[in-house]
This record gives structure tokens, sequence and C-alpha cells, in this order.
């Protein structure tokens, strides 16, 4: 994690120092508002390392509907880029999806580990289908719909698709559903390009799905840019610094599009580097989460990797022309202080799993050593009190 929050500080300050310098006039306009909001998240990262998971599943209710009186407030603020997004208070700003993304982490986990699993045969037929479809999964999703809808008035649809991510990633992972939730994504990813097909009606939509081509001439500027960034990196990169696009050429390299960026200065070489370090921390947080002392805590942490997972994978598709463009930003290297601060946040609450998981485990241990010594124990004794024919009979034969 130290490694990818550095390599993302370097990578952003040489995305944006022309940006900063030709818009706000400090070259280091935006790497001193990461830096701060870096500081502010290693603050939450060490109080989320202690708060007691107990607290964050009771707090996951109450928390859900402040969550969503939050999203509505946003729909009062003055739209900005035809989009409304963030809370503006002076001059902070906070993008509530973000929030929702951490709540609905918390609140699936709630109600997914609380939730009996009926396995396959246990019951008859009728009660397994009715318990695995309503239970499992009806009921979990019931609560995520009306966060989607303040999301789609927004519009954010790349909220959408992460927070929809999110929640369906917990519930696979998990078991909730059993098979049929394993088929009903298939399904949905089979429906997916019909699906497309009926957003004629939303402008924000189509205009991207217009843009989302292999012709390259079809293709939205920015998008354009970003492909010319990647292939001209190379295999080793122009070097640190000497990227061409971000010279006001691609738009949002210090936010959605850094990607490129990276591509362009550090070449094939060091994207393959930091897609390894994100690989990396995934299997390691999931390693964790599978290590953790009960239900509740695993299925956090699994969302909390689904949700860096997620969004790597999105970022790096966009800006490689692989899905529709959508504003989806890097974990950890695209500026943004919300989306930054929550997630050494989440960070906290992995490391809070990780040592109480750890902890559980050497107690388990220490319990099975106790259990394994008083057996041994009670062997010996019994071996003491057990009378040895040999030796009955040889005293009986010397009587």
């Amino acid at each position: 994690l130290a490694i990818i929050m550095v390599f993302g500080l370097v990578m952003l300050y040489s995305a944006s120092y022309t940006t900063g310098y030709l818009r706000m006039g400090d070259s280091l306009h935006y790497i001193k508002q990461q830096a701060i909001c870096m500081t502010i998240g290693i603050g939450c990262m060490v109080v989320m390392s202690y708060v007691d998971h107990r607290f964050l599943r009771w707090a996951s209710k109450p928390l859900y509907w402040v969550v969503l009186a939050m999203l509505a407030v946003t729909l009062t603020f003055a739209p900005l880029n035809g989009c409304r997004r963030w809370i503006r208070l002076g001059g902070l700003t906070l993008q509530t999806s973000e929030v929702a993304k951490f709540e609905m982490i918390l609140l699936t986990a709630d109600i997914a580990a609380r939730t009996p699993q009926v396995k396959f045969g246990e019951v008859p037929l009728r009660k397994w289908v009715h318990h695995s479809i309503v239970v499992e999964l009806i009921r979990p999703i019931l609560w995520l719909m009306p966060v989607l809808i303040l999301l789609v008035l927004e519009p954010h649809m790349s909220g959408i698709l992460l927070t929809t991510a999110i929640v369906g990633t917990i519930l696979m992972l998990t078991g909730c559903g059993g098979v049929l939730t394993w088929c009903g994504a298939a399904a949905a990813a089979l429906l997916l390009k019909p699906a497309l097909t009926l957003v004629e009606s939303i402008g924000y939509l189509q205009d991207r799905l217009n843009t989302w081509s292999d012709d390259l001439e079809a293709l939205n500027d920015q998008t354009k840019q970003s492909l010319y960034a990647i292939g001209s990196g190379g295999l080793k990169g122009l070097g640190l610094g000497n990227s061409v696009e971000k010279q006001l050429w691609l738009p949002e390299s210090t936010n959605d599009f850094i990607f490129s960026v990276v591509c362009e200065e550090l070449g094939f070489i060091g994207a393959v580097l930091i897609i390894v370090l994100f690989i990396l921390l995934i299997a390691q947080g999931l390693m964790i989460a599978y290590k953790a002392e009960n239900q509740f805590c695993t299925m956090v942490g699994i969302g909390i990797m689904a949700q860096i997972a997620w969004q790597v994978f999105c970022n790096i598709a966009v800006v490689t022309n692989t899905i529709p463009n959508t504003g989806i930003s890097l974990p950890f290297f695209s500026s943004g202080g919300t989306s930054l601060i929550l997630l050494l946040a989440e960070m906290g609450v992995m490391v809070n799993i990780g040592r109480n998981g750890e902890r559980a485990a050497q107690q388990r241990a220490a319990a099975h050593a106790q259990r394994q010594a008083a057996k041994a124990q009670r062997d010996a004794e019994l071996k003491d009190r057990t009378i040895n024919l040999d030796d009955a009979r040889r005293a009986r034969n010397e009587l």
C-alpha cells in the first residue's frame, strides 16, 4: 500500500504540474491538495484501525439513512458539467457517491452475515428456491435500489456501475443465493449489450455509447488522446515528466485518465508494474478477509477489495477504450480528496480486520493446544488407573 501511495503521488505531480500552473497559477496546486487529503486519510486509517467491527455493524443501518439524505441533498446543488454529484460547502466539496459505496459494503455485509444460508438438498426444492432468491438475494438488493435511484437522478452512471458491482461481488463470493447468484450474474453479462440499446432516451448515456467505437475517427477527443498517449509510451516510455499529452491535450489527465500519462511516461513496463502492485494489494486483502474472525468481517474485507479491483479494472478499461468512457478514478493515483480519504479509511478497516483475525487465530490455536494438553493428561491418568493383565497374572502366580 505504501509503495502504491508514493507511486501515486509521484505520478500525480508529473501529470498535474502543467495543468496546475496554466489553470491555477501554481504547478503544485493538485499535489498540495492530494498531500493534504492523504494526510487526513492516513489519520482516518489509524482511527478506523481501532474502531470495533461491532460498532461498524451497528452503525451500518443509521448510516444508510444518512447516506440517502446526503444523496438527496446533492441533487439540490447547481450542476457541474451537467451532473449533480458534489455537496459544496465553501471551498470544500464532498462526493457523496464515495460515501455510499462504503456504506453499502457495511450494510450488505451485515445483512448477508445475518441471513442463514440453505444448501441445495437440505430442504424441499420449492423452499430452497424461495430462500435463495427472496431471502438471500432480493432482501440485500432492495436496500441497494434507493441508492441507485438517487444516483440515476444525479446522473452518476459510473457510481451505479461500481456500487452494483461491489454488492454483487459480496453476494457472489460469500455464497448468498448459491448457484442462482452465479447464473444471474452470467445472465446479466449476456443481457448487457441488448440493455445498452435501450438507453437512447438518456442522452447522457447515449453520447458515451456513440463515441465508443473501434474507429479512431469516431472516438471522442478524450479517448483518442488517451490512446495516443498509450501508443506513444511504447515499451519503456518517454521518461518521467516527459509526457506530451498532459500538456492540456488530454482532458482529465490528473484524474480519470492519469493511467494514460503513466503509460506514456513509463511505457508498458511501468503500466504492468502498477497493475502487479494492485494485484498484490488485492490478493493480500482477500487473504486477510478470509482469515477474519467472523463472517461479517470477511464480507466487509471482500467488499473493500472488490471496490479497489473494480475501480482499477474499469479505469484501465476506459483509458484503453475497452469499455465506454465513464468517470472512474484510479485508486491512490487520481486526484480527488473524498475518494482518497475514504479509501485510506477503508484500509484502516482492513488493518483492523487483519489484527483481530490474527488475534482470533492465536486464541483458537491456544484453545486447541489447551484441549490437546487436557486430553493428554486424561489419557495419562487413565493409563495409570488401567490394570495391566500381564502384571496382574505375574502377581497372582507369585502369591
